[in-house]
C-alpha cells in the first residue's frame, strides 16, 4: 500500500521571491517552506488531537490565519485581513494616540488596573482598564465575528473548540 500527504497553496510570486532573497542575503538557505497557520498548529494541537473538529486561529498584527482540523488532519485554511492592529489603531483614534502609545496600552489591559494615557497633544490622563476593554468591546466583538463567519464557512459548523495563538490573540 502507499499513501501521500499534499498540501498544495500559491502564494503571490513576488511573496515568495522576497523570502528566499532576505535568506540569501542572511547567508541561509531554505529546507522547506510551509503557511503560518501550519507551523503554529504543529505547535498548540498535537497530531493526536487533530482527530477532533478543532480550529486554530493565529492573530497576528495584520491578518488572522485559521486552520481547521478534523478526521486526524487539517481540512481547511482561512484568512480574515484583520488582527491586533485593528484593536491598537480603535485605541489610538479614540483616545488620541500614536501607534506605538497605543499598542502599549493594548499590551497592558490584562495585566494593570489602570493605563497612564499620553494623548497627541501632551495631556495626560489615568483611566482604568477596565473602561479602555469597554471601549474597543465593540471592536474586538467585529473582528471574532469576522474569524467565526470565516471558519464556518470552511468548516461548515461551528468546530468543537478554537485556539487562539499569535501577539494579537
Amino acid at each position: 500500500s502507499i499513501s501521500v500527504e499534499l498540501l498544495a497553496t500559491f502564494l503571490p510570486e513576488t511573496v515568495v521571491n522576497s523570502m528566499f532573497a532576505v535568506l540569501d542575503r542572511c547567508g541561509l538557505e531554505a529546507e522547506s517552506v510551509t503557511l503560518e497557520p501550519i507551523a503554529a498548529l504543529n505547535i498548540a494541537i498535537p497530531r493526536d488531537t487533530r482527530k477532533l473538529n478543532l480550529a486554530l486561529v493565529d492573530i497576528g498584527a495584520g491578518t488572522s490565519d485559521i486552520a481547521v482540523t478534523s478526521n486526524g488532519t487539517v481540512v481547511g485554511y482561512g484568512m480574515v485581513p484583520e488582527a491586533g492592529d485593528e484593536i491598537t489603531d480603535f485605541i489610538c483614534e479614540h483616545y488620541l494616540l500614536d501607534f506605538k502609545k497605543g499598542e502599549e496600552i493594548k499590551q497592558k489591559l490584562l495585566s494593570e488596573e489602570k493605563v497612564e494615557i499620553q494623548d497627541i497633544f501632551g495631556v495626560s490622563t489615568e483611566i482604568q482598564t477596565p473602561e479602555v476593554i469597554s471601549v474597543i468591546a465593540e471592536e474586538v466583538d467585529k473582528l471574532a465575528s469576522h474569524i467565526a463567519e470565516e471558519i464556518i464557512s470552511i468548516n461548515g459548523n461551528p468546530p468543537r473548540a478554537v485556539v487562539l495563538v499569535g501577539g494579537g490573540s
